[in-house]
């Protein structure tokens, strides 16, 4: 049909840069919550919060702060059936939206808390594929009760957003 209506169709593909399907996730950390037997959790807090703001300016950075989130998001993406390849490379273009590839997540102090967000594309799916065909992935979906796309894509980006806040905290 578009080639009679003077198209030129190169391709007809699904890109795994999904910026319909974003997901967002906060949390709030109290710092007595981070504190350390050297360090005070306001100190802990804002040494956080500054290398968070690194990850939003120098790409080397970033690149470790964000497969550090992906550590977490990868294995979801596997236990779950999902391609987390494909997880991975919408990611990563997200991360660079901006002409300029950044941290995907930014911590903040705000009061007597840190402050987490991450945002990125999270098309994923709890049938259909491979998704059901593996017994070790019905399996994973009978414990963990995730019943929807909805709530597995909430499940992996706050699990995207711990695993930053346990490594920017080590």
């Amino acid at each position: 049909w578009l080639s009679n209506h003077g198209f030129n169709v190169l391709t007809a593909i699904l890109s795994n840069y999904a910026t319909t399907s974003l997901q967002q996730v906060e949390c709030h950390v109290n710092f007595e919550q981070l504190a350390t037997k050297a360090m005070a959790g306001q100190v802990v807090a804002q040494r956080m919060a500054d290398l968070s703001a690194l990850a939003q300016v120098d790409p080397y950075r970033a690149a470790t702060h964000n497969k550090g989130i992906m550590n977490g998001i990868d294995a979801v993406m596997i236990a779950s059936g999902n391609d987390w390849r494909a997880i991975e490379a919408g990611a990563h273009a997200y991360a660079v939206k901006d002409s300029s590839y950044r941290g995907l997540s930014t911590w903040r102090v705000v009061d007597d808390q840190l402050v987490g967000q991450l945002t990125l594309p999270l098309p994923v799916g709890v049938v259909g594929g491979s998704i059901g065909l593996n017994p070790l992935t019905r399996a994973n979906y009978a414990i963990s009760g995730i019943k929807t796309a909805e709530e597995l894509a909430a499940v992996t980006a706050s699990v995207g957003l711990a695993q930053n806040l346990a490594a920017l905290r080590a």
